[in-house]
């Protein structure tokens, strides 16, 4: 199974092959699929799964079928801590056999307490990873730096849970890498966890000399949810750049994000204007989400926005924004198999439309939540390759 991916406008690089083997061979592979919302015999052959991503999530040390609803707030909170941080799944997933560039690079790890911007006593925490290069060290050489936004429905989550990715990125980009643990919903609902995420950009490019980081090679990484944040984040900071001074972002990479409501999605749909990208064409005969995943989107959505946000406001619902200049490059990866993919690939050919050097990543067979078994094979290529991303950003001459 491997990666389609798009650049620009190009055409789609097709795989070669997509799965190891036949999924209807196996019973409980196809109990698996249908328990992670993926169909075994689905109309689009870019929803075929993968094989070898089912293998290593029946692998997994943990029962999935124990996994709290995604709008239960405490109970995925408590799952979350006590599950998926730490025990069985946590050491397996640390197992992780990503080739590196720099294995052996020690990387200082400590919490930082910001002040949040919303004129209240909050503070939010932000987990800088500081790799310990030597020479960069020495010379005093200024260092890319990556803002990251976990994911968890704007409910749950914290930035430990990309752990993994954010020591790859330091370790073998020399980045400094910036694990941002904005406030959760429903206690602090939109706009406070974007407020935060927009603070931690301002508090990196204020304690750049501290951390000998370069800020003209700041980039935002968002999950999910954290791409919804990732997303409308970069949107308020091109628009203000005129007033704040700061200089543009390198690059914003998405991963599987929330883009929009679900009515929005549909307002956009019914008045689009930016054509269809091919890539956007070509998976134009999957099946709309069903109506009970529908409904649980819109309740996740409400304990985030609460009830006093517009959910078609572009910051709830960037897929809603009317003028997109100066947004820097991106890079958007959806899952074939994910329920958001469409409004992904909306979103890149929105930000297309309005002149963004976009490029997007589909990877087939797999669903929303593919970083789950660090070692599948599809996995492991995407994250090198996200690290390849990063380090073709920086490396680039373009401010």
């Amino acid at each position: 199974m491997a990666a389609v991916s798009v650049t620009g406008t190009a055409g789609i690089q097709e795989p070669c092959t997509l799965h190891e083997q036949d999924v209807s061979a196996s019973p409980d592979l196809q109990l698996l699929c249908r328990a992670l919302g993926m169909s075994p015999d689905p109309v689009n052959k870019l929803q075929i799964p993968d094989f070898n991503f089912l293998q290593e999530m029946a692998k997994l040390p943990v029962d999935l079928t124990a996994i709290p609803g995604g709008t239960d707030v405490q109970a995925m909170r408590h799952w979350i801590d006590n599950v998926f941080l730490q025990g069985p799944l946590a050491e397996y997933r640390a197992r992780c056999d990503i080739q590196r560039r720099r294995p052996g690079t020690r990387i200082d790890v400590k919490e930082v307490s910001v002040q949040c911007s919303d004129g209240s006593q909050d503070t939010f925490n932000i987990r800088v990873y500081d790799p310990q290069i030597e020479e960069t060290i020495s010379k005093r050489q200024l260092r890319p730096a990556i803002l990251m936004f976990h994911g968890g429905g704007w409910i749950h989550g914290n930035s430990r849970g990309d752990e993994i990715a954010s020591t790859i990125f330091a370790a073998d980009l020399g980045a400094v890498v910036l694990g941002v643990d904005y406030r959760l919903a429903p206690e602090h609902p939109f706009p406070a966890p974007l407020e935060d995420c927009s603070e931690a950009i301002a508090w990196t490019i204020r304690n750049a000399e501290t951390y000998q980081i370069d800020t003209s090679r700041i980039a935002l990484w968002g999950a999910s949810a954290g791409g919804n944040l990732a997303a409308a984040a970069s949107i308020k900071h091109s628009r203000e750049r005129s007033v704040t001074g700061y200089p543009s972002l390198r690059l914003v990479n998405l991963v599987v994000p929330v883009t929009a409501h679900p009515k929005a999605q549909a307002a956009f749909n019914e008045r689009r204007l930016c054509k269809r990208s091919n890539i956007e064409e070509t998976v134009a005969d999957v099946p709309p989400a069903p109506e009970q995943v529908v409904k649980e989107f819109e309740t996740l959505y409400e304990l985030y926005v609460g009830n006093s946000t517009d959910i078609y406001d572009h910051l709830a619902s960037p897929l809603m924004a009317q003028d997109i200049s100066q947004h820097p490059q991106t890079h958007i990866t959806v899952a074939a198999c994910d329920y958001l993919m469409p409004q992904g690939l909306a979103y890149a050919q929105l930000l297309r439309s309005f002149g963004t050097h976009v490029t997007e990543e589909i990877l087939a067979g797999v669903p929303h939540g593919f970083t789950f078994p660090l070692n599948a094979a599809v996995t492991k290529r995407w994250l090198e390759n996200q690290r390849d991303i990063f380090m073709a950003a920086f490396s680039s001459a373009d401010a």
